[in-house]
C-alpha cells in the first residue's frame, strides 16, 4: 500500500506544476512541462532540467514570432526598466500566484500593459541565516499574452521560507 503514495504524490505535483485549469489555456512552458513529467521515479534535478528545456524551447518560439513581427531588434537592444508601482500592481493583480517547487520559482505573468514587453522578474527570499537573497529570471511576455518566468535555484530550505519569497520588481521594455 505504501508503494502507491509516491505515485499519488507525483500525480498531484504534476497537476499543480502543470498549472492547468479548465478556464484558461496553458502557457507554452506549462504545456511543455506537463508532457515531460510522466515517469514515477523523477527527481528534483530532473524536474529542473525539464523546466529549463521547456523555458528555452518556449523562448525560441517567442523569438521567432518577434522576428516575423519585426520587433526582434528593438527588444534585443532594449535595457529593461522597472515598472512603476501602479504598473507592477496591475501586472501582479492580472497574473496568477507564483509557485515554488523543486527549488525553482515559476510565475505565469499576464502582461496587461499595452506597448510594453515584460523582460525580467526579480524576487527576494530568505536564506537559512534569515538574510535576503535576490534572484532574477528573464523571458519575453508580449502585451496581452501570458508566459511563464522560471528562476531555478531558489532554495526552499524549510517550509516557512516559501512564505517569505516575494516578487520585488518586474522589468519591461517599451515597444511604442
Amino acid at each position: 500500500m505504501h508503494n502507491s503514495a509516491p505515485a499519488v504524490l507525483l500525480s498531484a505535483v504534476s497537476m499543480v506544476v502543470a498549472g492547468s485549469t479548465l478556464c484558461e489555456a496553458q502557457t507554452c512552458f506549462r504545456a511543455c512541462l506537463s508532457s515531460r513529467l510522466k515517469q514515477s521515479d523523477i527527481t528534483d534535478d530532473m524536474i529542473r532540467y525539464q523546466m529549463t528545456l521547456c523555458r528555452d524551447a518556449c523562448d525560441e518560439e517567442i523569438r521567432s514570432r518577434l522576428v516575423q513581427s519585426g520587433l526582434d531588434r528593438k527588444i534585443a537592444a532594449c535595457e529593461p526598466q522597472p515598472l512603476s508601482d501602479v504598473e507592477f500592481k496591475t501586472v501582479r493583480a492580472a497574473s496568477a500566484s507564483f509557485f515554488t517547487f523543486a527549488n525553482a520559482f515559476t510565475w505565469d505573468v499576464h502582461n496587461v500593459l499595452p506597448g510594453k514587453v515584460i523582460r525580467k522578474v526579480e524576487i527576494v527570499y530568505p536564506t537559512l541565516d534569515l538574510d535576503q537573497t535576490t534572484a532574477t529570471g528573464g523571458g519575453i511576455v508580449l502585451p496581452g499574452e501570458t508566459e511563464t518566468i522560471l528562476i531555478n535555484g531558489t532554495f526552499e530550505g524549510y517550509p516557512a521560507m516559501r512564505y517569505g519569497l516575494r516578487v520585488r520588481a518586474v522589468y519591461a521594455c517599451s515597444i511604442d
